[in-house]
């Protein structure tokens, strides 16, 4: 059997690339044929996974972090093998979701066991086609995940976010934009349309939501409430989702995101655009490796 490995080198620091270097240098399984393919820059572990479509292997691992994942389910959104993830990010919030070891090598164990489960995927159009396994966000959100510095992200890990998130409340704008979900519209300064429970650094924002389930579970914030949002993000961070009249949420298969091209959008932690949007959902699409 053949396992295909792409690697991001410099994910999480690259340790976590080290250590599957060496577990594959000493290689002790002798059914598998293994190959690591290496990115060398943004975009680049989708076109080494689109690749393999021509050759195939029985098993991909991904070594990277929740932005190489998105990359690989963007480009291959219906791969004809399981994929398997091998934990090396900042958040690993994929990996966190599957109940998933973060140590990429006890991963890796568990991947050679191919017990594959298909989980929804979202998708942005109608022009990105930009996928997404835990979760798209508009507005705040994405403006955080703009002014998160890479070079302070690789040395202070999750305590980056945390930094940019102060700045934010300070500085943004908070810009209105419009969301409708079936015949109902909504003003909204922030949006989340999540496939997962998961977010980075534990935060809770929508407590059903389920990758498999076949709904995209939506929130949104209203206002410019910056004393009110910073309450919400400390008590999602305990793991006690907070209410108001200017929060809602709703469940449904697509949305329409419309408002000033200012407003950015990220997926799975990855900048993705602005609006105008789709989104919707494709049901159990992605066959990811379990425990």
């Amino acid at each position: 059997m053949k396992l295909s490995i792409i690697a991001n080198p410099v994910a999480g620091g690259g340790r976590a690339y080290k250590s599957i270097q060496r577990c594959v240098s000493q290689w002790t399984h002798p059914d598998w044929e293994v190959e690591i393919l290496t990115t060398r820059d943004s975009n680049h572990a989708g076109l080494l996974a689109r690749e393999l479509l021509g050759r195939p292997p029985d098993l991909l691992a991904i070594c990277g972090g929740d932005g190489t994942i998105n990359e690989v389910a963007s480009h291959i959104p219906q791969p004809p093998f399981p994929v398997a993830i091998l934990p090396a990010g900042t958040a690993n919030v994929v990996a966190r979701e599957l109940g998933l070891p973060l140590d990429p090598v006890q991963a890796l164990r568990i991947a050679l066991k191919r017990a594959a489960r298909r989980v929804d995927l979202g998708e942005l159009g109608p022009e990105s086609r930009r996928r997404f396994l835990f979760v798209a966000g508009i507005g705040f959100d994405a403006y955080v995940v703009s002014k998160v510095h890479p070079g302070i992200k690789t040395r202070l890990g999750m305590a980056a976010y945390a930094i940019a998130i102060v700045d934010c409340l300070l500085s943004y704008s908070f810009p209105e934009f419009r969301v409708t979900v079936g015949n109902r519209t909504l003003a909204a300064t922030s949006c989340l349309a999540c496939n997962a429970r998961s977010y980075g650094g534990g935060l809770l924002f929508c407590p059903k939501a389920d990758m498999s389930d076949g709904l995209l579970d939506i929130l949104v914030l209203q206002g410019r409430r910056r004393l009110g949002l910073a309450r919400f993000l400390f008590r999602a961070w305990c793991g006690k989702p907070e209410t108001g009249d200017w929060i809602h949420r709703l469940q449904a298969k697509t949305l329409r995101l419309e408002g000033p091209a200012e407003v950015l959008v990220q997926a799975d932690g990855e900048l993705a655009g602005g609006l105008p949007l789709d989104i919707s959902l494709a049901n159990s699409v992605f066959p990811v490796v379990v425990p």
